[in-house]
């Protein structure tokens, strides 16, 4: 007896990743269905891990998938077990143009951001975005360049996100150029337009030399940002960009975020990101501990709650990665190794990132087995295909594979002069 179309996408929705990319090549009817959206539309509350080896010498365009469901992010070892052990086998690639050099320049694009199973990727030198790709798919489009993008000066800040209402997919990008070279202009491509050529929406409103962390929600790209006007020294504010009205707005940042200088030389210790679907933002300027905020209900600032106050004495850089099914949440530590921190406890697991030496870069994507035309809803979308070039997802082989070594016995939290989880609602 054959299962009901419908039945047999919401069992295929349920399965890992790397189950899934099997079952594409079981049969036609299966890879029909697993690119069917009602998939899409149930995989969309899935996010998945991947981790990019990102060093001077060598920019990787692979992306090693980490089950976040596996034991050993979500249970604590036996005492007589401290160094359990997991392989990073499942690995997508960056579909990107072949080119005539070995110069790895070349291949040098940088994540922007993820959006409903895009990529947006950008040149690192200068940050500006050069390509939409789906990863899974192999397939990619080149946003539109053309004679004046030689005006441009200096770096560029994007951002990539999707028009709810009109679902359209746009990139908008700040600049500045030869010409106005004191005032950051705003230009916006959309995917599949006709004009394929960046439009000018204007001047930006806020004085930007440095927007970091871009982040997608809700139809808003987000950016951090340091104030430089000397009577807000020390503020930080975050800047949002609405792809459907196109206009930029000041998201208030949580109560008291400024009590500490966030100028330009700690910037770098914060971090904005989404946690458990909510705008997150969390700040590592501190000594002793670090404090991560979520806006509970987007758009309304007197929703910003202190989630976490996690006290360490092992110094460096966190970035909260996402929520696992245990309550855990699950942080990368210095580029290098992926901690899960057990609010309860009070203590951290260590895994280490081994296989190559390198620092990593942590990408929270949904996969997408849309064809890119289907997700962007244009026919005439110019759209490149590099599966012969070795863009399909592999499970085994290729590039070299990652994998990730629990460190020793789990490490209990320092106490504070402080309440643990004293709400924040400062």
């Amino acid at each position: 007896m054959e299962l009901p179309g419908h039945i047999l996408i919401e069992i295929l929705s349920k399965l890992p990743l790397d189950s899934i990319l099997v079952s594409r090549c079981v049969c036609t009817t299966w890879r029909f269905f697993i690119s069917d959206p009602l998939f899409s539309s149930l995989y969309l509350s899935k996010p998945q891990l991947f981790l990019r080896s990102n060093t001077l010498a060598h920019v990787t365009t692979t992306l090693h998938w980490v089950d976040t469901h596996s034991s050993i992010l979500n249970t604590t070892p036996p005492p007589s077990i401290h160094r359990r052990q997991i392989n990073l086998n499942t690995k997508i690639h960056l579909p990107l143009p072949q080119t005539s050099t070995s110069c790895f320049m070349d291949q040098d694009f940088g994540i922007v951001n993820s959006c409903n199973g895009l990529l947006c990727l950008s040149k690192s030198i200068t940050n500006n975005p050069h390509f939409i790709c789906n990863p899974i798919t192999g397939e990619f489009i080149t946003v539109g360049h053309e004679e004046k993008e030689k005006s441009l000066w200096g770096s560029v800040f994007p951002g990539f996100g999707y028009c709810p209402k009109s679902k359209k997919y746009k990139v908008v990008r700040l600049v500045l150029r030869l010409e106005s070279m004191f005032q950051r202009m705003a230009e916006v491509y959309t995917l599949g337009s006709t004009e394929s050529s960046w439009r000018s929406i204007g001047s930006a409103p806020f004085d930007l030399d440095l927007a970091l962390f871009p982040t997608y929600l809700n139809g808003v790209i987000h950016w951090v940002k340091a104030s430089d006007d000397e009577k807000k020294k020390g503020s930080v504010f975050i800047i949002g960009f609405d792809f459907e009205e196109e206009k930029f707005n000041e998201v208030p940042p949580p109560p008291h975020f400024g009590e500490k200088h966030k100028e330009k030389e700690n910037l770098y210790n914060l971090n904005m990101g989404v946690l458990g679907g909510c705008l997150s933002l969390c700040d590592c300027t501190f000594v002793d501990h670090l404090d991560i905020w979520m806006m509970k209900e987007y758009g309304d600032p007197t929703s910003w709650t202190k989630e976490y106050v996690i006290s360490t004495h092992f110094g460096g850089v966190y970035r909260p990665i996402k929520l696992l099914e245990n309550g855990d949440l699950l942080i990368m530590y210095n580029k290098r190794e992926l901690v899960a921190y057990d609010p309860i406890q009070g203590c951290f697991r260590f895994l280490r990132i081994q296989g190559v030496q390198s620092v990593f870069e942590a990408i929270i994507h949904v996969p997408s087995f849309i064809p890119l035309k289907d997700a962007v809803g244009e026919d005439h979308l110019n759209v490149q295909n590099v599966k012969a070039s070795g863009s399909e997802p592999e499970l085994l082989g290729g590039s070299k594979t990652l994998f990730l070594v629990e460190q020793g016995e789990p490490r209990t939290e320092p106490r504070l002069p402080f309440f643990w989880g004293d709400g924040g609602e400062e």
